[in-house]
């Protein structure tokens, strides 16, 4: 795994092990927020606030990543991810 960063590598193996989830989503917007949602759950920062996690992200707005969450898809990945 020469010449990549961690973070590079962290996010394939997260990529890598949410692709069922990620399927079994069956909708386009939502499977493209759910990385970025279980990343900030799991990664550094304040997990309790939707902000910084879509601030950490960079590329996804507050709003879509706020959507996410307050349709419920959210509450059910984190229960069956038990975070």
């Amino acid at each position: 795994m020469e010449g990549r960063s961690m973070d590079v590598d962290w996010q394939a193996d997260l990529d890598r092990w949410l692709a069922p989830f990620v399927a079994a989503l069956r909708h386009k917007t939502r499977a493209r927020m759910c990385p970025f949602y279980v990343a900030g759950l799991i990664g550094p920062g304040d997990r309790k606030s939707v902000q910084p996690m879509a601030a950490r992200a960079g590329e996804v707005g507050y709003d879509q990543l706020h959507h996410f969450v307050a349709a419920g898809v959210g509450t059910v990945l984190r229960s069956r991810l038990h975070c």
